[in-house]
């Protein structure tokens, strides 16, 4: 078991060993070091500055309590050298005065008058088994006692410590028994009786000459001084790691750039050096490079190099030793080579040449047309064949069809490839038809159709893919030799790719033509533009539009074409984009040309979440802004039309009575011709006003509902397509609950709209002084065989007593000019011509519904 778990452990190791070679390169390793490195400086600085800003902290404090225990001192030695004294040879030996003659008494005394100008400041003097008990030595000052008393030789100790939760600096100095303090301290028999009255004879005496009394405490605050030290080391830190920080990304840029890039470069020769001769780095297995730092991989390649040399030295100097015997022999057949090599220098350079032709034509030729027939005539000259031809493949028709052929009259016009089958290597094709299918298939491929005369197929290659065929025909077999089909197969790859380049540019024109042909057939303007606003592309819409030519547009920035030429327009909704990368819909009038568009910007992010291109969407509506304000003056018309009708019926009926007194008074004034005269006047204008009052009542009159099958949610997003808009505007929220599935309905669709407008702008100005929202939901009543729709508000709300007047033409809560009360009597007639319903609900100050009921069975077509 225990072996068990050793290997594990080894393993674990191992495998730890891989991951950290193979997670930290030498950058990482540097910065890695670096980084911790330069955050000990920013420590290392912090805490240098705190212990130095300590330090003179605790210098600060000491020299006060210097000054508070020089003070004390002061006063004792008075008492002890003069005071003293002075009261013994007055008074006597006998007397004595602790207020007076005591340095103890006369110390603490002088600190409690002089503690309250010393800013908290505390001065003790304490003893184990004091003789008042008030200055009783603390657990504290017990083991500083307890110091100086195993540290004869310490004169003071002074430090920062934390007492009663606050940091304080405090001093503390020992006390040592004098042949003078024996009276009051030594034996209780000869100590003065008033201290024995005082204090008892329990405490304070049994002392000696030399022994630690106790000691004198002096402490300072320094706890708001040690906050500042704090904040102080703090601010050092991050100032110093703010500075190290720019070191550190200034040093990984330059390492990467000098050294890493360098590294790396040197490792990707070694790697090729490892891919191209294995042998040469037989020690450094194929997974080693990537667990190794390039360090590493660079010290292991040298190290299988110098092996390599050494190999490649101890070789050198066994061949050496038969060079000799091989100079000779080799110099007789290098002058054989030579009038070879002579003759195949001349045949390359020919062949070079031809290849450097071929090349020089891929990236000259704008079509195939072009490129083949001079790539068949160029390699006639250097192969010895009597014609050629050259087929391509049509993958949509699986066959091979020739494109050109130079004195090879005898080729077929297409061959299909579907019954083809491969030949055995041993196998030789029986027809030209099946030896060009071999060659299709990726190898040289040879029939003999005549003594002595071939055709030699050659693949059109070209990452893997053969693409096409080309056939040479009258080819001798002795002058076939294998630089000349290595020639051909080289001239085969070049013809490979110039075809694949011909055929990718040609499918790249038609999907750039595609895209600009779906970007054409949109109606409204279509700008593409990168981050920087400079123009990809645009649709036909927007060079109609702007009577401008695409070319004059690439390229060029939107805001150096339509705005002041040096900076993106203020109101332009793009820098909102690039800020939000959300899309930003705005509106905005122009003058040239003139209209109302909605101009939509839509972003399109990287991988990393950045915009990398903008969409701008241009849409006119100025004529739906027109149809908002006909819909508003078609209200006032409905009004108008409807106090009309009221009017001329009150007029109509006077009218009538006038005509029938003009009659009358025809009669009776027949021999006052100035009285006809002036009768036939009035009947005159009488008969106007009746003409009026008919033209009046005829504009009245409802049109003609004409019903047809129809969507009501589409007739209901048609007029929420009107007024969201201005709902927006004014900071209403409108929710859809729309049922998907409605059936149609029979309905005369522009009146309907006209109801569903009303509705929607009573509520909009029903909730006008509040944060408004409209719910608008549809629904099939199965139980009914009706369509519900009910719009909601959280507006004011109609009062109880007001519910019966809702409907009634010209009743209106709003204020004077802002509604004519016809709207919803309108839309209640409209309803009623649908053969359904509609009913209100309020709670006044919460929120109004009205209710909608159409029938939908006897509307079915």
């Amino acid at each position: 078991m225990a072996l068990y778990d050793n290997k594990e452990q080894e393993s674990v190791k191992h495998k730890s060993n891989i991951w950290f070679r193979t997670s930290m390169g030498v950058q990482s390793k540097f910065l890695l070091g670096s980084g911790l490195i330069l955050l000990g400086v920013c420590l290392v600085s912090a805490f240098v500055i705190y212990f130095h800003e300590k330090r003179q902290l605790e210098e600060r404090a000491y020299a006060k309590s210097d000054l508070v225990m020089s003070a004390v001192d002061a006063s004792r030695d008075y008492v002890r050298e003069v005071l003293r004294p002075a009261m013994y040879k007055q008074f006597g030996e006998d007397h004595f005065i602790p207020e007076a003659m005591s340095t103890s008494f006369v110390g603490r005394s002088v600190m409690e008058r002089f503690a309250p100008s010393l800013e908290k400041f505390e001065y003790r003097r304490v003893a184990v088994n004091a003789r008042n008990p008030d200055f009783e030595a603390t657990p504290l000052e017990r083991e500083k006692i307890d110091f100086f008393e195993n540290n004869p030789d310490q004169l003071e100790w002074r430090g920062v410590l934390n007492s009663d939760g606050q940091e304080q600096f405090i001093r503390f100095r020992p006390v040592i028994f004098e042949h003078e303090c024996m009276r009051c301290h030594g034996d209780p028999a000869g100590a003065p009786q008033i201290l024995l009255t005082m204090y008892g004879s329990d405490r304070g005496f049994g002392r000696e000459v030399g022994q630690l009394a106790g000691v004198t405490m002096v402490s300072v605050p320094v706890e708001a001084a040690m906050s500042q030290v704090r904040e102080k080391a703090i601010s050092v830190f991050l100032v110093v790691f703010i500075g190290v920080s720019v070191v550190y990304i200034s040093l990984s840029f330059f390492f990467n750039r000098m050294v890493v890039a360098n590294l790396r470069g040197l490792m990707d020769i070694f790697r090729d050096e490892a891919d191209q001769h294995p042998a040469n780095m037989a020690h450094i297995p194929g997974n080693d490079w990537e667990r190794m730092d390039e360090i590493e991989g660079l010290t292991r390649a040298a190290s299988n190099m110098a092996d390599h040399l050494r190999r490649t030295r101890e070789k050198l100097r066994q061949y050496a030793q038969d060079l000799e015997k091989k100079v000779e022999e080799r110099t007789r057949a290098l002058q054989i080579s030579q009038d070879k090599l002579q003759q195949q220098v001349t045949a390359r350079n020919q062949e070079l040449q031809t290849l450097n032709a071929l090349a020089e034509l891929t990236t000259q030729a704008v079509g195939l047309s072009e490129i083949l027939p001079q790539v068949l005539r160029r390699t006639l000259r250097v192969f010895p064949a009597q014609g050629a031809g050259i087929y391509l493949y049509d993958e949509d028709k699986n066959r091979l069809v020739l494109h050109y052929q130079e004195s090879a009259p005898g080729l077929l016009s297409q061959i299909s490839c579907t019954d083809s089958k491969r030949l055995d290597a041993s196998s030789s094709p029986s027809s030209l038809k099946e030896s060009i299918l071999e060659a299709a298939r990726g190898r040289n491929s040879f029939y003999h159709c005549l003594r002595n005369s071939a055709c030699l197929n050659i693949p059109l290659y070209c990452r893997g893919r053969v693409l096409g065929v080309m056939v040479f025909s009258g080819v001798q077999s002795e002058e076939l030799s294998a630089e000349l089909q290595s020639l051909l197969s080289s001239i085969g790859r070049q013809i490979g790719i110039a075809v694949e380049s011909l055929q990718n540019m040609e499918k790249l024109m038609q999907s750039k033509e595609l895209l600009q042909s779906v970007f054409d057939g949109i109606t409204d303007q279509v700008v593409f533009m990168d981050r920087d606003f400079s123009i990809k592309m645009v649709n036909k819409a927007y060079t109609t539009m702007y009577n401008v030519e695409m070319e004059e547009v690439l390229g060029k920035r939107c805001y150096e074409i339509h705005g002041s030429g040096e900076r993106p327009c203020s109101e332009c909704g793009l820098k909102e984009v690039l800020l939000t990368k959300k899309p930003v819909v705005h509106e905005k009038s122009c003058p040239s040309p003139h209209g109302i568009f909605q101009v939509h910007c839509y972003p399109t992010l990287d991988e990393q979440g950045r915009v990398e291109n903008i969409i701008r969407y241009v849409k006119e509506v100025t004529d739906q802004r027109q149809i908002e304000q006909k819909i508003q003056q078609t209200e006032k018309l409905v009004a108008m039309g409807q106090l009309a009708a009221g009017v001329a019926h009150e007029i109509n009926n006077p009218l009538g009575v006038i005509l029938c007194y003009i009659e009358l008074l025809k009669r009776q004034l027949k021999e006052h011709p100035q009285g006809s005269r002036d009768l036939a006047i009035i009947e005159k204008q009488a008969r106007n006003c009746k003409h009026i009052v008919s033209d009046l009542l005829q504009f009245a009159r409802s049109k003609e509902t004409r019903k047809q099958p129809a969507s009501l949610n589409q007739a209901l997003n048609q007029v929420l397509d009107m007024v969201t808009e201005q709902f927006r505007k004014q900071g209403l929220e409108i929710k859809l609950d729309l049922s998907p599935d409605l059936p149609l309905l029979n309905m005369d669709v522009q009146k309907m709209k006209q109801v569903f407008l009303n509705l929607l702008m009573n509520a909009s100005q029903a909730i006008k002084d509040k944060t408004g929202r409209i719910d608008i939901s549809t629904r099939y009543l199965t139980e009914n065989k009706s369509l519900e729709i009910i719009f909601r508000d959280n507006g004011q709300g109609v009062p109880e007593y007001l519910m019966d007047k809702i409907f009634d033409p010209f009743f209106s809560t709003k204020r004077t000019g802002e509604g004519t009360g016809l709207g919803l009597s309108l839309s209640y007639g409209i309803v009623r011509e649908h053969d359904g319903d509609i009913s209100v609900s309020s709670k006044p100050g919460e929120w109004t519904q009205f209710r909608i009921l159409l029938p939908v069975e006897q509307h079915e077509s």
